[in-house]
């Protein structure tokens, strides 16, 4: 009966040994009040920071807008250029490292050092409300189209070319191309379209005209001939004048 008492007996304490059940609650720390109430404050204040960076990112936004003109250049330096908009404007365009330049009449490396005065550009960029300049993303050099009021000097039939001169006294040579549109105003049949074949030397004229860089040329877009417009002796070149002055019909 001892025996079994016995073995009973140890085969109780093995079974305990073997089947302990840790006591969790021992195991899990309790937070006092005070660590809770610092966790709490930290998080505020995360939230906080976060809800300030919020806001001063969407004021930054309100403030910026994505904006282009085109004007002429003025003056310029290393990071930045200013400008005379198309309404005589001064305006200030900001570059860095990120700005893009090119031309059209190169594919090399162009820069900002490779824009001259007076050089009409476009500009692509950030615009701030603020400081109202402009952070340039994209500077193109641009060609537009310029309209000059002269006489026919000579005409070149082989090369398709007519030099003029301006009322102001400059001379330009015009490149006559394919797509360059011929009129002749006359005062009873009003504008009626012509070619090449009608421009004669002393002839007035009014050309809508395109700088062509590639080809060091000015484009004609658009010619108007005026034919019963008297011409001007100031702007034909003292040959012709001399000729108009020794002819028949001015003695």
């Amino acid at each position: 009966m001892k025996k079994f008492i016995f073995l009973l007996t140890l085969l109780i304490i093995v079974y305990s040994l073997f089947n302990i059940t840790p006591n969790t609650n021992a195991l899990t720390a309790t937070p006092t009040p005070e660590a809770t109430s610092s966790t709490t404050d930290t998080i505020d204040q995360q939230i906080n920071d976060l809800k300030t960076r919020i806001a001063s990112r969407v004021a930054q936004l309100k403030l910026v807008e994505k904006r282009g003109i085109i004007a002429k250049v003025t003056d310029l330096s290393d990071t930045q250029i200013t400008v005379s908009d198309l309404e005589q404007n001064n305006k200030f365009i900001d570059v860095d490292e990120l700005t893009r330049f090119s031309s059209p009449d190169t594919n090399e490396s162009f820069g900002i050092s490779d824009i001259a005065k007076n050089t009409y550009i476009g500009v692509l960029g950030l615009y701030n409300k603020e400081s109202r300049r402009i952070l340039a993303r994209f500077v193109n050099v641009i060609y537009l189209p310029q309209i000059i009021h002269g006489a026919v000097n000579s005409i070149d039939t082989k090369n398709f070319i007519v030099a003029v001169t301006t009322d102001d006294g400059k001379k330009v040579n015009l490149d006559i191309e394919t797509t360059t549109k011929t009129f002749s105003y006359f005062k009873s049949e009003g504008m009626i379209r012509t070619g090449f074949s009608k421009i004669n030397e002393n002839d007035r004229i009014i050309a809508l005209v395109k700088p062509n860089p590639e080809k060091n040329r000015t484009s004609a877009l658009k010619i108007t001939l005026l034919p019963e417009i008297p011409k001007d002796p100031n702007t034909i070149d003292a040959t012709k004048q001399k000729e108009i002055q020794s002819s028949p019909n001015n003695k």
